[in-house]
């Protein structure tokens, strides 16, 4: 079992996302997830719960993002309950069978996520 954690600053988002729209949005999550997080109430809150979860992951891998895994090799999207969940789009980046666990919560200033990846 593996774990990986990442907090964002929602203000270093919220600057960012203000600067370069949806472009900003479109390099590290892929359509489905822009349009759940564009859907919810606090929109920057949700991108940012999206980026930890995404560099959570990475860690939990031991890759980071430049270890030959990508942004968009895998999404965080929502389950009819509201809890999140991890679909690999690459398996290739991924160990064979694993199950990734995320958790992601956020206030007023900034967003946490925690992943855990297991191997069968």
């Amino acid at each position: 079992m593996e774990i990986g954690v990442d907090i964002v600053d929602l203000e270093r988002i919220e600057r960012a996302y203000g600067r370069y729209g949806r472009k900003f949005l479109e390099r590290f999550l892929t359509p489905p997830e822009i349009d759940l997080c564009l859907a919810k109430p606090s929109a920057v809150a949700s991108i940012a719960g999206r980026f930890a979860a995404k560099e959570a992951v990475v860690k939990a891998l031991g890759t980071g993002i430049s270890g030959g895994v990508f942004w968009k090799s895998f999404e965080v999207l929502n389950d009819s309950r509201g809890r999140p969940y991890v679909t690999v789009l690459d398996s290739d980046c991924f160990p064979s069978g694993c199950i990734v666990k995320i958790s992601i919560a956020h206030d007023r200033h900034s967003a946490v996520a925690t992943a855990i990846i297991e191997e069968r």
